[in-house]
C-alpha cells in the first residue's frame, strides 16, 4: 500500500480529520513513515474548530509538526477556490520546508467520482484515467496511497482500532 521509498523522505500529509486522512495518518504511523501534517480550516462549519483541535492533539501526541491555515472570510467559497487555496498552501509549505512528498488521502470512491465527473464532461482517455497513485508536478511528488481502498474499508479500519475521526456533515 505505502511505497517504502518514502520511509526515507520528508513527507507532508494533507490532513482534514475525516475518515480518509485519519486512516492514512495512522497507517503511516504503523509503517514508520515520517510525516508532518497540514490542515486548512474553511470556517464554514462549527465542527471545523474541533477538527483543528483534534489535529493539534494528534500532532502533539505523535510528535508531528502541524501547519494550519484559515480560509480568508473575504473570499467567496467554491470547491475550486477551496482546492486552489489548499494546494497553494501545501505547495508553499513544501517549498519552504523542503518536503519531498505530499501525501493525500484520496481513496477508491474519490477515483470513481473523478471518473464519472470527467465522463460527464465528455473527457478523453487521459482525463478519464486521470487520478494516479503518483504524480509529479513542478518538482513536487504527489502520492495517493489509498486509491485501492474504499471509504468503507478505511472507516472499518478506524472503527476496529477505536480511532476517532470526523464526518463532514
Amino acid at each position: 500500500m505505502i511505497p517504502l521509498e518514502i520511509a526515507s523522505k520528508k513527507n507532508l500529509l494533507a490532513f482534514s480529520a475525516g475518515i480518509d486522512s485519519t486512516a492514512l495518518f495512522f497507517i503511516l504511523l504503523e509503517n514508520n513513515i515520517p510525516f508532518d501534517i497540514a490542515i486548512v480550516d474553511y470556517n464554514l462549519r462549527e465542527q471545523s474548530k474541533d477538527e483543528v483541535i483534534y489535529a493539534h492533539q494528534l500532532a502533539i501526541k505523535y510528535n508531528k509538526q502541524i501547519y494550519l491555515k484559515e480560509y480568508p472570510q473575504n473570499l467567496n467559497f467554491s470547491e475550486k477556490s477551496a482546492r486552489d487555496f489548499r494546494y497553494n498552501f501545501f505547495e508553499e509549505l513544501i517549498q519552504f520546508y523542503k518536503y519531498q512528498t505530499l501525501l493525500t488521502a484520496h481513496q477508491l470512491n474519490d477515483k470513481l467520482e473523478w471518473f464519472l465527473m470527467q465522463l460527464s464532461k465528455g473527457a478523453g482517455l487521459v482525463e478519464l484515467i486521470g487520478m494516479k497513485k503518483i504524480d509529479i508536478r513542478d518538482n513536487i511528488k504527489y502520492l495517493k496511497p489509498l486509491l485501492e481502498y474504499s471509504k468503507d474499508q478505511l472507516q472499518e479500519y478506524l472503527d476496529n482500532k477505536n480511532i476517532r475521526y470526523f464526518i463532514d456533515e
